[in-house]
């Protein structure tokens, strides 16, 4: 999908944004990225981030965003903008991540490159447009994959915590949730079948 040249030209309050949220209007989503994306990765790359660590925080932001619109868990408030709004929920990612990586300190950590690169308006569009097929591709994992990717992403719980809700040691706990995603992302793509 080819994005508009100005993703909130449709947009004019937030009102209108957050109808289009609801409804899963593409432009919606990709206006919010086009309003939050850079300022967020400088606030990431300004507190020991990088511009991965931020475009990390940002996916599972606004998953947990999309999330809380679609279920009514956040109703619009004429006090605070949709933007600051996503923004706090990246920020928040971004903090418990911090806070996750100082219990592995002294850790040695793994460290997962993935070698494609990946356009995050296009994720960020094919996020909005797949949610069905996505919990589908759940259902048929296996039970720790789907605790997994639902205690990380969904409810925002650092690995730390994951590990000890399921027995794991924190290692364990990142690989899973490593192994996990990119078992979800080929499933998406239709690259893979099931081995979790």
């Amino acid at each position: 999908m080819i994005l508009p040249s100005n993703p909130c030209s449709a947009f004019s309050t937030d009102e209108l944004l957050y109808a289009g949220l609801k409804n899963n209007d593409d432009r919606a989503y990709a206006c919010l990225y086009a309003q939050t994306f850079r300022s967020f990765a400088h606030y990431v790359q300004t507190n020991q981030g990088t511009m991965e660590h931020a475009q990390d925080a940002f996916q599972q932001g606004i998953a947990e965003f999309y999330v809380a619109v679609k279920s009514g868990r956040y109703q619009l408030s004429p006090s605070a903008r949709l933007k600051s709004v996503l923004f706090e929920f990246c920020k928040r990612k971004w903090i418990n991540e911090l806070q996750s990586a100082r219990h592995r300190r002294t850790q040695t950590l793994e460290v997962y490159v993935d070698q494609q690169e990946e356009n995050l308006s296009d994720e960020l569009m094919t996020f909005s447009e797949n949610v069905n097929k996505v919990n589908r591709l759940l259902e048929r994992m296996g039970a720790n994959c789907q605790r997994v990717i639902d205690l990380f992403y969904i409810q925002g719980k650092p690995l730390v915590e994951i590990a000890r809700l399921m027995n794991y040691t924190p290692q364990t706990a990142r690989t899973k949730r490593y192994e996990c995603t990119e078992q979800l992302k080929k499933l998406f793509w239709g690259k893979s079948q099931l081995n979790y």
